[in-house]
């Protein structure tokens, strides 16, 4: 697993808590969101836990990551996909 700046984390998992568009999937909800050049996954577990990064794809390949956001981060991702997936 690449090394990964805290700040770059925080921004993905700032991005993510903005997302308005979600996938379900047997392993939860996912987001893709671009930063720094990447698309990151950000998946919420299907159960509950914590939001995590879970890889990302761009120029020189795809990774598999495992980064999870706090609490605080998780309520507003949480929170963004209730809000994306809501039947109106």
């Amino acid at each position: 697993m690449a090394s990964i700046d805290p700040t770059a984390i925080a921004a993905i998992f700032t991005v993510a808590a903005t997302a308005t568009s979600w996938q379900r999937t047997n392993l939860g909800l996912n987001t893709r969101v671009d930063h720094g050049g990447f698309t990151w996954t950000v998946q919420l577990p299907p159960e509950s836990g914590r939001a995590y990064i879970s890889g990302s794809s761009g120029w020189g390949g795809d990774t598999c990551e495992y980064i999870e956001a706090t609490w605080g981060e998780t309520f507003l991702i949480v929170d963004a996909a209730m809000n994306a997936t809501r039947v109106r």
